[in-house]
């Protein structure tokens, strides 16, 4: 297994990792940490889909999703901490 193989699983373990502790979260907390799950899963689904040529053509949508994610889970925390 070359390394550009195992760092594709390793990329799909992080986001199916997303994906556990979202729903963990969200189940047990809050809803407001439901968008991170749904886009941990788009995540997940582009990261196992990413051998061969299909990986040059979702980069770009790839590199968006994370920058999403990451909004996502800022506006989460703002919303989940904001003083009542």
């Amino acid at each position: 297994m070359n390394s550009e193989d195992v760092i594709v699983y390793m990329t799909a373990l992080v986001a199916i990792g997303i994906i556990v502790v979202g729903l963990l979260a969200t189940f047990l907390h809050s809803t407001v940490l439901a968008p991170i799950v749904i886009i941990g899963l788009i995540l997940a689904i582009f990261v196992l889909l990413a051998k061969g040529g299909f990986a040059h053509k979702i980069e770009s949508i790839e590199k968006l999703c994370f920058v999403i994610t990451f909004l996502a889970i800022i506006c989460s925390f703002i919303l989940l901490y904001k003083p009542m």
